[in-house]
């Protein structure tokens, strides 16, 4: 259909234009509304001819359109005629600048100086293939001749091409920024513009224009580039440590060797809420609460901005989510469930630590792909929160919107405009770098407005942060291993974040820690002398990943005997031999097991990766042969140890019944195996807390902690409904008590809660105190339970400490059923313990919501006395002409006069029709916003300016 509408216009043009060869006036063709015999008369290049208006044609409006011999930017245009001075043009003519002669626009604002005997209008350079002169209604009483007209079509390059770079305007660090985008804009030609937002491992650069050359990295668990970079435990295993402060000096460690390596900015960390444990990037995130991921990921940016570092946190957004644990199906998400999950972390992170750039998912947004979602990427991310940085595609999204993916698109040209029109930036893939796409942009067939919007964003975010003064930025040597990489300390601090992101799932009879003494040890699997350490993870040098084999034969005494068979590979059956793994485990005291997932550098070829990007699994037995290993030596009747070694859940169903012993430590970066024989042997106590649910089977799936109550019943005919281990369990060689919960309500609203927490044990360890609430009604579904806070402790052996924690009026909220954000007074659970509470999934659910014994946790509860909400008022605080334009702007303040932040919509309707964006905001109580929005008319009775629940009428004098 669009082809056939194209076709239409282009015949339409070639009958309905005249077409003249005149290359001094820079016009190829002219129609217009009024006269046309004669029209050709005032691009003819001769003086004596014209082009008459009569009065009478002047006392309705008219107009006049010349189409360019090529776009560009025209920034002048000469009218030579008779009968009206340049006072009197100036109020007759609309002049618009345009690439779509179907959409003008708006009006761009001109002044008029005499030359001779001619009127030069001029204005800001605007890129266009079309002038429109529009002739207003009625204000001139008298004939008009025009002679002649001529466009001027600025040449950027020549008009730079003499001025130093050094002294162009917007290279001087003391003019206003505003200034200085504006000023590079307009000497910015259309394939500058396009070069601007390619993606070469960052952002090209313009050397012409002094345009810096920004290098990024993904970094999630630490520089990922080159070779010999220190590698720090998965962002699964960061999660799982639940250490804040920890995490925060992981990634000030990344943000060294970053510095190291002249690199500017992160593709990282990954903010999706991962809740589908067949998902192959579960291993990328922090796990599946938004409040975990929050905390954990705010502590990763806070970390490596803080060496003056750029983060891109992404895939903005729901990408955690997928239909079937399938990459990037989408499983429909509404708005509440958006907002209450997945734009949880994204939001409150920028609202804390203000990253400069965000990479779009995927993923869809209420039905419409990111990568062309302006109500996502404009309207929630830029107007509502506020974000001033620039968008990152993921690579190849814009792409996908055509038929490769999503049939939004007929071709990349397409693609282009729908990106252009999200914002979107840094173009990671092949669409804005297309020739054909550069080609049409050239032509002006892109919307020039949005090119240029995009590039603001990009530009805005490189002035502010001094890189056109100063650029560390150096192209990246690969095979070198640079300044402070990997150093003692880095090494070190890996294998704490090793040690800490280790759950002990089993322990039975208490057979962990394993003595250094034991005569034997076999140490079996795929994993046990091959650690993998994650996607994403630079090329291993040699030696720097430290294998569980590694690791118990450097900890055990030079008496114990380690035996090794591999037993099978993660994945296949090629190489397998059961019965070998089957006779060591047989010679031993005691076998580790070492099974789960092939995730490694994707710099190393020829391996088949089991975790990571692009990798999911439609079950969770573990692959391959490794299920059988299992059974087989767990058959032998000695003594199993399971390290599942792994970026997501598995079905640990047979080895929770048949080990001994049970323990995740994920994908535990190089240290990894040090730091597993740290816990095997008791050096280290083991404090990790799941940051996912393991599911007993995988026909479970979705199943994550936080849920909403069943309009039925929970569980199935043939499997209960309970997880194997639930969210945010985890065992310690020691045991921990919790007594005199204090629940006390502050006059601001927020809620005071103090718990003591005791280790009743014999060992040294970190406790993770967890706090949770439940709303027990409410006047919408709310969740049977929800983490708010957590903190992790150090006790000694008979160690008592008070933990406290604060619960404002908005971690109390809800989304009612008008989807406004308010507190709701009634009963709440406040729950503290080391795990999530424990639940009876049956009628009643909510009743049951709790912890059973103190070794676990300790219950209360608030009757809470108040409502809270927010309340916007709209004040209209001038509309205004615009110089130059038939046009105004309305300046309309909203302010949030309630006692809750909240989010709103404000709309404008002329004279009872809706016009113009729908704008955002998210206010905190007593927080304005002003908004400036342009009324693309002039001449009308009313404007209305709208929320959800109030109106401002605003009539015209």
């Amino acid at each position: 259909m669009k082809k056939k509408t194209k076709a239409f216009i282009c015949l339409l043009c070639v009958l309905f234009f005249s077409t003249i060869a005149v290359a001094q006036n820079n016009i190829a063709g002219i129609s217009t509304s009024v006269n046309e015999k004669t029209v050709n008369a005032v691009a003819d290049n001769n003086l004596k001819t014209n082009w008459k208006l009569a009065s009478k044609d002047l006392q309705k409006a008219e107009w006049l359109m010349f189409s360019l011999q090529k776009a560009g930017d025209v920034n002048a245009i000469t009218i030579d005629c008779e009968g009206i001075t340049p006072q009197e043009l100036q109020k007759l003519l609309s002049v618009y600048i345009t690439y779509d002669p179907m959409n003008l626009g708006v009006p761009v604002s001109y002044t008029v100086s005499a030359k001779g005997k001619a009127s030069v209008l001029s204005f800001t350079p605007k890129y266009g293939a079309h002038v429109r002169f529009v002739f207003k209604e009625g204000v001139l009483k008298k004939d008009l001749l025009i002679k002649e007209v001529s466009v001027s079509i600025l040449d950027k390059k020549a008009e730079i091409a003499n001025v130093p770079l050094k002294e162009r305007a917007y290279m001087n660090p003391n003019l206003p920024l505003e200034s200085r985008v504006e000023d590079l804009l307009s000497v910015m030609t259309v394939e500058d513009k396009m070069e601007l937002l390619r993606e070469g491992w960052g952002i090209p650069g313009i050397p012409h224009l002094g345009v810096p050359a920004i290098h990024k990295v993904e970094a999630i668990h630490g520089f990922s580039y080159g070779s010999g970079a220190t590698i720090f435990p998965q962002s699964i295993g960061m999660g799982a440590t639940w250490n804040k402060r920890l995490i925060e000096a992981a990634a000030m460690a990344i943000g060294d060797e970053t510095v190291s390596a002249n690199a500017v900015q992160a593709w990282s960390p990954v903010l999706d809420v991962a809740q589908d444990a067949r998902w192959g990037r579960c291993e990328e995130t922090y796990g599946e609460d938004p409040v975990l991921v929050t905390e954990i990921g705010g502590a990763w940016i806070k970390g490596y901005q803080s060496k003056g570092l750029m983060t891109t946190p992404k895939h903005f957004a729901a990408h955690g989510a997928p239909l079937g644990g399938r990459d990037s199906h989408d499983i429909g998400l509404s708005e509440r469930e958006m907002r209450e999950i997945h734009l949880v972390p994204f939001r409150d992170i920028y609202k804390k630590y203000k990253y400069q750039s965000i990479m779009m998912s995927y993923s869809d947004f209420l039905g419409v792909p990111v990568a062309k979602s302006k109500e996502l990427l404009k309207g929630i991310l830029r107007d509502e929160w506020g974000f001033d940085g620039f968008i990152v595609s993921d690579c190849g999204a814009i792409g996908n919107l055509t038929a490769r993916k999503h049939y939004t698109a007929v071709d990349k040209v397409e693609a282009a405009k729908q990106a252009l029109a999200a914002g979107i930036a840094t173009n990671c893939g092949d669409t804005y770098n297309d020739p054909d796409v550069i080609a049409a942009a050239k032509r002006g067939e892109l919307n020039m407005d949005d090119l240029e919007y995009t590039c603001k964003t990009l530009l805005r975010t490189l002035f502010r942060n001094g890189l056109f003064e100063n650029n560390p930025c150096k192209p990246l040597d690969w095979n070198k291993i640079y300044s402070g990489w990997n150093s003692p300390e880095h090494q070190a601090l890996a294998r704490k974040t090793a040690q800490e992101s280790i759950v002990l799932l089993e322990n039975k009879g208490n057979i962990l820690p394993l003595s250094k003494s034991l005569k034997t040890i076999a140490v079996i699997g795929p994993g046990a002398d091959n650690l993998q350490p994650g996607d994403y993870t630079s090329k291993p040098q040699p030696g720097q990943l430290k294998s569980v084999l590694t690791g118990i034969k450097a900890a055990v005494n030079s008496s114990t005997k380690v035996l090794y068979e591999e037993g099978c590979r993660f994945i296949g059956t090629e190489g397998a031999d059961i019965a070998k793994a089957v006779k060591a485990a047989e010679s031993a005291d005691v076998a580790v097991l070492v099974l789960g997932d092939c995730s490694i550098s994707e710099a190393l070829k020829g391996i088949t990766n089991t975790s990571g990007e692009n990798h999911d699994l439609a079950t969770l037995i573990l692959p391959g042969e490794q299920q059988k290993l299992l059974e087989a030596v767990c058959k032998t009747g000695k003594p199993v140890v399971l390290i599942l070694q792994a970026g997501r859940p598995y079905n640990l169903s047979y080895a929770a019944e048949n080990c001994q012993a049970v323990l995740v430590n994920w994908l535990p970066g190089q240290e990894g195996g040090y730091a597993t024989a740290d816990v095997l042997f008791g050096d280290y106590n083991p404090a990790g807390r799941l940051p996912m649910t393991f599911p007993k089977d995988v026909a479970q799936l979705p199943l994550y902690y936080n849920f909403k109550t069943s309009g039925r019943v929970y569980d199935y005919v043939d499997m209960p409904y309970y997880p194997l281990y639930q969210f945010g369990y985890g065992l310690s060689y020691t045991s921990f008590s919790y007594s005199d919960l204090n629940i006390s309500l502050e006059k601001t609203g927020n809620v005071s809660v103090n718990a003591t927490v005791t280790n009743t044990g014999k060992v040294a360890g970190d406790e993770v105190v967890q706090l949770y609430i439940t709303d027990m009604y409410a006047s919408v579904k709310t969740r049977v339970m929800e983490l708010k806070d957590f903190d992790k402790v150090y006790l000694n052996p008979g160690e008592s400490k008070k933990v406290s924690f604060v619960l404002t009026p908005y971690q109390l909220s809800l989304l009612n059923d008008e989807m406004d954000r308010v507190v709701e007074k009634g009963l709440f659970k406040i729950m503290v313990g080391g795990k999530s509470p424990s639940y009876v999934a049956k009628d009643r659910i909510k009743d049951s919501v709790g912890f059973i014994e103190a070794k676990d946790g300790i219950n209360g509860e608030i009757d809470y006395p108040l409502n809270f909400n927010a309340d916007f008022a709209i004040t209209v605080v001038s509309v205004e002409d615009q110089p130059g334009k038939d046009a105004k702007v309305a300046n309309v303040l909203v302010t949030n006069t309630g006692n809750l932040t909240d989010t709103g919509k404000l709309m404008m309707y002329l004279d009872g029709k809706k016009i113009g964006d729908t704008r955002h905001y998210d206010l905190e109580p007593g927080e304005e916003k002003q908004f400036q929005i342009e009324v693309s008319q002039s001449n009308f009775k009313t404007l209305q300016f709208t929320s959800k629940y109030k109106s401002v009428t605003y009539t015209s004098k």
